[in-house]
């Protein structure tokens, strides 16, 4: 009796420490990289969206120029909208526009992203994991682009 009631409360931790406030509360604590360094001196604080919900998109927000967090969060809604399964006709019509209006062109705006952040070696490195963690397909122009990070990085 004692085993179970150890292995459930070690349970209830782990679900806890998993929960996206204890992932928000991590991510918070963590000095973050030098082209977040204004934001950081002026006390500004970054709130992310409900509709970023991957702890790896979590930790990047806040990090990001606009329009990329503009792209993570629409990004964050075509994973959401596309897992979904609909349970009847109304909810299908519904996913199908929501896929639409976040999905569409999604490929074209991460290639434009790239190119429009070539020469910041945060947001590239942060783009090509998204790219690589949503199967975002570069385009020949971006697979062009030259690495902006310094050699070792």
């Amino acid at each position: 009796m004692p085993t179970k009631r150890s292995a459930l409360i070690v349970l209830f931790l782990l679900l806890a420490a998993c929960s996206p406030r204890a992932v928000e509360r991590e991510t918070s604590g963590t000095p973050r990289a030098p082209a977040t360094l204004a934001d950081t001196a002026s006390g500004a604080r970054c709130d992310v969206p409900a509709e970023v919900f991957v702890a790896e998109d979590i930790r990047m927000y806040c990090a990001m120029p606009g329009d990329v967090q503009a792209f993570l969060a629409r990004e964050s809604a075509c994973q959401h909208f596309a897992g979904e399964e609909a349970y009847d006709e109304d909810r299908a019509r519904e996913l199908a526009y929501a896929i639409h209006e976040s999905c569409d062109d999604r490929a074209r705006l991460f290639n434009q992203l790239l190119h429009r952040h070539a020469d910041n070696c945060l947001v590239h490195t942060e783009l090509m994991l998204l790219g690589t963690r949503n199967e975002l397909i570069l385009d020949a122009d971006s697979r062009a682009l030259p690495n902006p990070c310094p050699r070792g990085m």
